[in-house]
């Protein structure tokens, strides 16, 4: 499996790394654990692509992909070092929540800040 995925803030904010080659059924697995969650909550992503040697063009044409990526509760995607045709493709699919990152640190850094930002908004009201 070319996947991890991890909480970086339960419930708030997670963490994707990928590696190697990313296949149709990685994003699959991906949006089957994260979809059920952004369900119940709003969550902000980080994908690492800083390892990722190719992808599979069949995952695009993935209806889950776009149902997880246009969910209400998607905030942020932020990707490190995204892969050319990914960063193409999600950059026109993706309308105002795509961000990317050449460092891996900063793009941390985004993603723990607006979604404790989020956090603490919630929090308040």
């Amino acid at each position: 499996m070319a996947v991890q995925i991890n909480w970086l803030n339960e419930p708030w904010a997670m963490t994707i790394h990928f590696s190697d080659k990313v296949t149709a059924d990685d994003m699959r697995e991906v949006i089957g654990k994260c979809l059920p969650r952004l369900r119940e909550n709003p969550i902000y992503f980080l994908l690492d692509m800083t390892h990722v040697s190719s992808v599979d063009p069949r995952l695009f044409e993935l209806s889950s992909l776009s149902e997880w990526i246009y969910h209400p509760n998607g905030r942020w995607f932020a990707y490190v070092q995204p892969h050319r045709m990914f960063s193409s493709i999600m950059k026109m699919r993706q309308r105002g929540n795509y961000k990317a990152f050449d460092d891996y640190n900063e793009g941390l850094a985004f993603v723990d800040r607006t979604s404790r930002a989020e956090q603490e908004r919630v929090r308040v009201s």
